[in-house]
């Protein structure tokens, strides 16, 4: 007989030697990750036995791992094994328990999800590489200082209405439908892109284009130039309309990444404690065939609108899909969109020693 594999626990604490590798990290896994959960939080305290690893399931769970950890001083970094989801459900329970007035505590993102924008923004390579990397370090990780959006209470380092949650929501849908090894193909770049040009775009050709209404709510807002370089517009002030017209896509970010290295906000960066703005105006068989400049973050891009902004509202002329950080939030008529001024460092993979 067989003796029952014993049960894995949720929580891996630090171990006692200073020296031990990954010494001061805390490590949030996923349980539901699609690459499995228990599996890599496993693998994880093996290569890192030094390291906090918590299993999670719930938000509720999350907080009160983060309660722990906040009485040891001698956490270097929090990090989310998992997707973008993973890593914003992680960036709004700090934000809860922490002061208002601070940056967040230092956070990382171990990518095991299927597009990883945020991850591939920062360099991170693939799993087993970045358990090697932070084996080999003992000190202070290297970052850099990322802003954040608040929408509808939540932040996010993207956020969107129009077709980016029309195809997040079908490619969703696609790959719960994907059986034996299609299944595979359906979580990779061809099968978000699968999803847009056979799912979404039938359905937005047949429908067309809403028209959208983006209001400047902040003090300051700029335009980006043929150069890619930013240009305030001070004639449009608090309450002024940036755009009147017909949309594809309305969308915000402060990473330049949307996932599967996709290019979706290639000004992000430009001036920190401001969000991309971009609207994309085109009709769905004309992105079909922009779909490579597309990806790619190429400006200047026929039917493209950019702006950098801190605040601004958008008004739909009927209600739009909403995806806040790659996760749908229904259908809205209006959105605000803002960036706050608390910061977050992550953690900067190109920059860890190897």
């Amino acid at each position: 007989m067989i003796a029952p594999r014993p049960a894995v626990p949720s929580i891996w604490p630090a171990a006692a030697s200073a020296g031990a590798a990954g010494a001061g990290l805390a490590i949030l896994v996923n349980r539901n990750a699609k690459r499995g959960g228990r599996r890599v939080a496993a693998q994880i305290a093996t290569t890192l036995p030094g390291a906090s690893v918590r299993l999670t399931r719930t938000e509720g769970e999350i907080e009160a791992w983060l309660g722990r950890l906040a009485t040891s001083p001698s956490v270097r970094a929090i990090f989310a094994a998992g997707g973008d989801g993973t890593i914003v459900a992680l960036v709004n329970a700090m934000a809860r328990m922490g002061p208002p007035d601070q940056d967040l505590p230092t956070a990382g993102i171990l990518p095991l999800g299927t597009g990883n924008g945020w991850a591939h923004a920062l360099g991170a390579p693939k799993l087993h590489r970045c358990l090697a990397l932070l084996a080999g370090t003992s000190g202070a990780l290297p970052t850099r200082r990322c802003s954040l959006i608040e929408v509808e209470g939540t932040l996010a380092h993207f956020a969107g209405s129009g077709w980016d949650a029309m195809i997040l929501n079908d490619y969703r849908r696609q790959v719960e439908q994907s059986r034996g090894p299609s299944r595979r193909l359906s979580k990779t770049m061809y099968g978000y892109v699968s999803a847009a040009l056979f799912r979404t775009t039938p359905r937005v050709a047949l429908f067309g284009n809403p028209r959208v209404v983006i209001e400047n709510l902040g003090p300051v807002v700029y335009t980006v130039d043929v150069d890619g370089r930013p240009r305030a517009l001070p004639e449009l002030g608090p309450g002024a309309v940036l755009y009147d017209g017909p949309v594809g896509t309305a969308s915000v970010g402060t990473c330049p990444e949307f996932g599967y290295r996709f290019k979706a906000f290639p000004f992000a960066e430009r001036i920190p404690g401001f969000m991309s703005v971009r609207v994309y105006a085109r009709d769905a068989l004309h992105a079909v065939t922009a779909i490579p400049r597309l990806w790619s973050g190429a400006h200047p891009l026929d039917g493209m609108h950019d702006w950098l902004a801190t605040h601004i509202r958008m008004t739909f002329s009927r209600p739009m899909p909403l995806q806040i950080g790659g996760d749908a939030h229904g259908m809205r008529h209006t959105v605000e969109y803002r960036t706050i001024t608390r910061g977050i460092r992550m953690v900067d993979w190109r920059r860890i020693p190897s």
